[in-house]
């Protein structure tokens, strides 16, 4: 995976990311000690911080900063993100994260519940000692986030999933945080609500774009190279952009493949399918979210911080193409891809 620095996100220096890191804490812990001890992990666990590095690169882009306003708007987009992993995990029954056992296994279903839901609660008070309007950013984040989530979760298993319940599932979950990490930083800068607008809809582009790239990688990459878990989309049930180009095509066997319980040799056959017929498709999604990307910052004025965020999202889908796909499945992939 690629971290902030590697992004481009010069706007976050070492100081800033140590105050972020103790607001996160300190925040995030709720002073009971059975809990707290279960949820260290989670909030101190090194991480991209990409989200709170969108605050920061966001806020770079106006005419004024307010340090204390960004810290405290980084530190509660990620406890917000924090909050969905910990509830993702429990709705998934998934046994670690990032090589950490899970909340509800060390802790309890309860302390799942009960941790995710106070971690929310954290970022939603940071943000409102912001401002109204960040507050008003931070709770439609929450809102689009719920909304992802409930799409995602009536879509598995479902073969007639339409594209755009697929990319509206993305939306909400992915493109909610990083689309309001953007306009977060936005009010931070002094921006107008056109600029702070159009920094929102980067936000939610590059989120596609960090989705597709991501679904991508599930199908054509290895565990080693992406350093997360890969392959396992279809078993859960989640039928991506790839897989649904292929359910759509009446010669694909795909549609025969899935099936709440998969042999092996039917999880790499599907997988086959979907290279075959979906990773083009996908590859020219991750393009035109790309390109939008690119182009909503028109409006933002002119400057080094506009140009490094302008650039973040072909950056990521590049070196993703470049370096993360395994070599058994490079030949799915066009020379061409988002270049």
């Amino acid at each position: 995976m690629l971290t902030p620095v590697e992004l481009g996100l010069a706007a976050v220096d070492d100081e800033l990311r140590r105050r972020v890191e103790k607001t996160i804490l300190a925040n995030g812990s709720c002073g009971q000690p059975w809990l707290d001890t279960g949820m260290r992990p989670l909030l101190t666990r090194p991480g991209k911080r990409l989200r709170p590095a969108l605050v920061f690169a966001a806020a770079a882009c106006g005419p004024r900063f307010s340090e204390c306003d960004a810290i405290a708007c980084a530190a509660s987009v990620e406890l917000m993100h924090l909050s969905s992993l910990v509830h993702d995990d429990l709705m998934d029954d998934a046994a670690s994260r990032g090589g950490l056992a899970t909340l509800h296994v060390t802790r309890g279903r309860d302390a799942a519940i009960l941790g995710g839901d106070h971690l929310l609660a954290a970022g939603g008070q940071l943000a409102a000692r912001v401002s109204a309007a960040a507050a008003l950013a931070w709770h439609q984040g929450y809102s689009d986030l719920c909304a992802g989530q409930i799409h995602e979760t009536a879509n598995r298993y479902r073969l007639d999933t339409r594209m755009d319940e697929y990319l509206a599932a993305v939306s909400g979950k992915t493109g909610a945080l990083m689309r309001t990490a953007c306009r977060l930083g936005a009010l931070c800068a002094g921006l107008s609500e056109v600029q702070v607008a159009a920094l929102a809809t980067f936000g939610d582009a590059f989120g596609m774009v960090f989705q597709l790239v991501d679904d991508l990688m599930d199908l054509v990459s290895t565990e080693q190279l992406w350093t997360k878990p890969v392959g396992l989309d279809l078993s859960n049930g989640v039928y991506t952009a790839a897989v649904l180009v292929s359910l759509a095509n009446p010669a694909s066997e795909l549609s025969a493949l899935l099936r709440p319980e998969m042999s092996a040799a039917d999880v790499e056959r599907a997988h086959e399918c979907a290279r075959r017929d979906g990773v083009p498709f996908v590859l020219e999604l991750i393009d035109e979210y790309v390109a939008l990307a690119e182009r909503v910052l028109e409006v933002v004025p002119d400057s080094p911080a506009r140009a490094r965020l302008v650039a973040m999202p072909r950056v990521y889908a590049l070196r993703a193409v470049e370096t993360k796909v395994a070599r058994e499945h490079s030949r799915w992939i066009r020379p061409a891809s988002v270049a």
